[in-house]
């Protein structure tokens, strides 16, 4: 056989043979963004379950939580008389928030004097506790600078300048490239790259583990014409399946496409070249594809979590950060979040280097073992024979 051939006979296998490598490749990013697109669709945490306990009952209270009833981030669940019935809402989870109004809160208001308004938040989800906390100072805020305005134009002073006494500082906030902080733009790229991987490494090793169990088939078949005819219709495969992920996000979910195509296939293209290298590796040493597929499945949340790509690398400790630069999702999950989002990632060709190196190194070590099992075809049959039973 010629290379030509080796690779109509591996797309043979793929398509008809054995068509779960096919969906391995193309279904797995693809289903994580039609998922996760669905369930991050709405951008960002809204309508918060909210309890109210107004023990102030006055207009100025109601005022004050008129604004919160007005803020999107809140429902209000139950307005409640008592604090053991506010702490029972947050026990059962009715409301993940409740808002205490002291019975002072008018009376210390009007007096110029400093007046606390409790937000309970259950913090169990980050999520909801940073969403609920960032909205509930800025409307807090917001109170207390108008109640403060007003106390001083009693007394004579203009809005305007009234304003400027009771807020001298203000806050000016742009957000760059997320200004909504869409939770959509931020995780499922992420998610897409990992689901991508494990497509890679699954069908991959099924094609490199079928081929050690048969190796009789290619005996006659020079090393390089074997490995280049099986590998390239996956490396092929794997970067037309990047492709297709990038464009579903960007079409069906809009997540920003800010990016240099150039340099988006660039990255894809090394990553499934690395990812490629590395599951015709492992497949030299897992002899079945249950085998393979219960230690890529151990591979792939430590892979994820340790990418810097939720957990920013500079936070984390020297052993973890040592570790993350074993993973070469490290290297493309985050560059290629801020290519697609902000249109520019300053570590891009650092990474695409570093992709580049593992995946010649991992394939390189990946031919010599095929090499020396070639060489070894009846000690590597019984292996797999003994195996199997």
């Amino acid at each position: 056989m010629n290379l030509w051939q080796i690779i109509k006979r591996e797309f043979r296998q793929m398509f008809v043979q054995d068509p779960k490598r096919v969906v391995y490749l193309f279904g797995a990013s693809a289903i994580y963004i039609l998922l996760f697109g669905l369930l991050y669709g709405t951008h960002v945490v809204n309508a918060v379950p909210t309890v109210v306990y107004d023990e102030d009952q006055t207009t100025l209270s109601r005022s004050l939580l008129q604004n919160f009833a007005d803020s999107e981030r809140y429902k209000m669940v139950a307005y409640v008389t008592s604090q053991e019935e506010m702490e029972e809402y947050l026990h059962s989870k009715q409301a993940l928030v409740a808002i205490n109004i002291p019975n002072t809160f008018s009376h210390n208001a009007k007096l110029g004097l400093s007046t606390p308004v409790l937000v309970k938040i259950n913090g169990t989800n980050l999520i909801i506790t940073n969403t609920a906390l960032s909205a509930a100072q800025e409307i807090i805020q917001a109170f207390s600078n108008n109640m403060g305005s007003h106390l001083l134009q009693t007394t004579g002073q203009m809005p305007q300048q009234a304003l400027h006494k009771v807020a001298p500082v203000s806050l000016e906030l742009r957000v760059l490239h997320n200004a909504t902080l869409s939770y959509l733009d931020f995780f499922v790229l992420g998610l897409a790259m990992a689901a991508l991987q494990q497509g890679i490494l699954l069908s991959v090793s099924a094609s490199m583990i079928y081929e050690y169990q048969n190796m009789h088939e290619l005996q006659n078949v020079s090393t390089f014409t074997v490995l280049a005819g099986k590998l390239l219709p996956y490396w092929l495969c794997g970067t037309i399946a990047f492709v297709m992920a990038l464009t579903i996000s960007s079409l069906a979910f809009h997540i920003p496409f800010n990016g240099d195509f150039a340099s988006l296939l660039a990255l894809g293209t090394i990553f499934s070249f690395t990812i490629t290298a590395f599951a015709s590796l492992l497949a030299a040493y897992c002899r079945t594809e249950v085998t393979f597929t219960q230690f890529s499945l151990a591979y792939a949340v430590p892979g994820f979590v340790f990418s810097g790509y939720t957990w920013p690398q500079y936070s984390m400790d020297i052993i973890s950060t040592v570790i993350s630069y074993t993973f070469p999702i490290t290297y493309v999950a985050d560059t290629v979040r801020a290519l697609m989002v902000s249109g520019h990632a300053p570590a891009l060709h650092k990474n695409i280097l570093i992709l580049l190196i593992m995946g010649v190194i991992l394939l390189t070590i990946s031919t010599l073992v095929y090499i020396n099992k070639r060489k070894h075809p009846t000690i590597s049959a019984e292996k797999t024979a003994l195996s199997q039973s």
